[in-house]
């Protein structure tokens, strides 16, 4: 039913931008071509000995300080010297907002799909007040045109079977594995019961070490992990 409920949210916002769409806004020409992401859209090898999935969103204030504080550490440390693959599973627990956000990543390629949620952690604020009062569309227009996506081509995105198809997706996976708080990680298929960085920290380096990965990693005494980014519930 998630599927049906979330398709007529995203028409009704169509509809919407499109009965306004002479009101102006950014205008590019959009890509020749949109090719959307297929499966999970990840950094770093591909065949990497551990594999670091997050479970989710840019509307989720948890995420935005997660992805601020902690993802340039690991990115350079862990994704950029080619230690982990890091895979970021879009769990839309605001719904249409966070659905046409994924949308427009997933639109966007896997060159610029991490870009995107970027893009969309600094304007979180924006994004979450314009779904607040029904108006996400302009919004969404704004964040495709900076990486190139038309306004028809936005329209497009937030419509499209395979994106919306793909999110609920995710979603089935999440409640079947017991995941319904983001930020949630998961390291070589091991769920992680404390997002704070020091603790996923602690579990992918067991897990590089060729040990096992702890559920609850225990930090070192005197290490306050930079504080802990409490999640949404789903």
């Amino acid at each position: 039913m998630f599927l049906k409920s979330l398709a007529t949210a995203l028409a009704a916002s169509l509809a919407a931008v499109l009965l306004t769409a002479a009101c102006g806004g950014t205008t590019v020409a959009g890509r020749d071509k949109i090719v959307l992401v297929e499966g999970d859209a990840f950094k770093g090898p591909a065949d990497a000995k551990v594999t670091v999935i997050e479970y989710g969103s840019p509307t989720c204030p948890g995420c935005k300080r997660w992805h601020d504080l902690f993802w340039p550490e690991v990115k350079r440390d862990y994704v950029d010297t080619g230690k982990i693959k890091f895979i970021f599973r879009e769990f839309a627990i605001h719904g249409a907002i966070d659905a046409g956000i994924f949308s427009v990543a997933r639109c966007a390629g896997t060159e610029d799909f991490f870009n995107v949620l970027d893009e969309a952690f600094t304007r979180q604020d924006k994004l979450v007040a314009a779904a607040q009062t029904g108006d996400a569309m302009p919004e969404l227009r704004s964040l495709g045109a900076k990486f190139n996506l038309s306004e028809a081509q936005v329209n497009t995105c937030v419509d499209e079977r395979a994106n919306i198809r793909r999110i609920n997706d995710v979603g089935t996976d999440a409640r079947q594995k017991g995941i319904n708080s983001t930020p949630t990680f998961v390291v070589n298929g091991v769920k992680i019961a404390d997002s704070d960085w020091s603790a996923v920290k602690i579990a992918v380096d067991a897990a590089l070490a060729g040990g096992d990965v702890p559920v609850q990693p225990v930090a070192p005494a005197g290490d306050d992990g930079h504080g802990h980014a409490p999640g949404e519930s789903h």
